[in-house]
């Protein structure tokens, strides 16, 4: 068995966008700036439909007022001229408030994804009149890894090394044997598994489907394309569309809500310190507070932007606290709600240094 794969961390930069320009005027900045304020405002909140909003409408007016930082770097690329000519084009590279964008997404009612995101690998496989095989090609893998950048979805791609074609062949990828993905797919170390299929119609349209394959959001699309490029965005976009709904946070629906938790294995004042930090740290946790202390662990008080799925969603992103078991008697709380204080959520403080 080969050793695993070490994937890049999952947490995402939301806030920095690139444009292309034509020149350093300020006119070609607003518009760069207005561009690239869209595609922050739908990774972040995690909504294609986020710039419908009316308060996101009046704020890609002044789109500029968002940007905190931002350079020119040169670049090879072209754009048509006035009589439709190349020219060259530089790259603007622009950095946006998170605390005003943020802002703007509770102004607008809209939800708020946080940077830690799921990481998914994702395979892909072709049928070209009978020809079953995997697609490595590197132009179909520049526009999944342009989609997912767009959406702020962390993807990886397989080494398609000699162990990955054992493994995984293509005909028992396009006949989607789960238990053989799986362990195929095992040595990535991922959070979740895209398997994207397609063929070429007769009349030169692309149509597939595409399997999520992940503990909280498992999901079946299909779709038709032009081209594989369509086809793949597509595929990244409902993907997406699905982690949002599990993980994005609305403040608006209920406001802060309390969620009590007991936090095993915290023997000593620099884990009590570590467990409060972690969970401060979460995007949908407003407020970190101890409750007690007893022989069973540390009793926390958490008030949230999100209901306790949500935060079980979180928490699962990681391995810095684990769930512990929520055995109950017939005698005792099992009819109290979970995350109150008289049954609170459970989990066990990993240990320093675990990854």
């Amino acid at each position: 068995m080969s050793a695993a794969v070490v994937q890049a961390d999952q947490v995402v930069n939301l806030y920095d966008a690139e444009e292309l320009v034509k020149s350093q005027s300020q006119a070609q900045r607003e518009a760069a700036a207005k561009h690239a304020l869209e595609r922050v405002i739908v990774r972040v909140s995690g909504s294609r439909q986020a710039l419908e909003a009316a308060p996101v409408k009046q704020a890609l007016v002044r789109a500029q007022d968002y940007v905190y930082e931002y350079s020119y770097a040169n670049s090879d690329e072209t754009l048509p001229g006035v009589n439709g000519e190349p020219v060259p084009a530089s790259l603007i590279k622009l950095k946006f408030s998170s605390a005003l964008v943020e802002q703007l997404l509770r102004d607008s009612g809209l939800t708020f994804w946080p940077a830690n995101r799921p990481l998914v690998l994702v395979w892909v496989v072709n049928n070209d009149t009978g020809r079953v095989q995997l697609v490595s090609e590197p132009e179909a893998w520049q526009s999944l890894r342009e989609a997912a950048q767009l959406r702020g979805l962390p993807i990886s791609a397989p080494l398609f090394d000699l162990e990955d074609h054992l493994a995984m062949p293509a005909e028992s990828l396009w006949q989607f044997d789960e238990v053989q993905i799986r362990e195929a797919s095992e040595r990535y170390r991922a959070d979740g598994i895209l398997v994207i299929r397609y063929s070429t119609l007769s009349d030169g349209q692309l149509r597939g489907d595409w399997t999520l394959m992940h503990p909280e959001g498992e999901g079946s699309f299909d779709g038709a394309g032009d081209s594989a490029q369509a086809l793949l965005q597509k595929a990244v976009n409902d993907v997406a569309d699905r982690f949002a709904s599990l993980y994005a946070i609305n403040p608006s629906e209920s406001g802060a809500a309390s969620i009590a938790m007991l936090v095993t294995n915290v023997d000593s004042f620099a884990a009590y310190k570590r467990a409060e930090k972690y969970l401060s740290s979460l995007a949908l946790v407003r407020r970190v507070q101890m409750h007690s202390f007893n022989d069973q662990g540390l009793v926390l008080k958490l008030f949230t932007e999100g209901d306790i799925t949500r935060l079980e969603n979180t928490l699962a992103l990681d391995q810095t606290l684990m769930p512990a078991s929520d055995s109950v008697s017939l005698s005792d709380n099992r009819y109290q709600a979970r995350g109150s204080m008289q049954r609170p959520l459970r989990y066990r403080l990993a240990e320093e240094g675990t990854p």
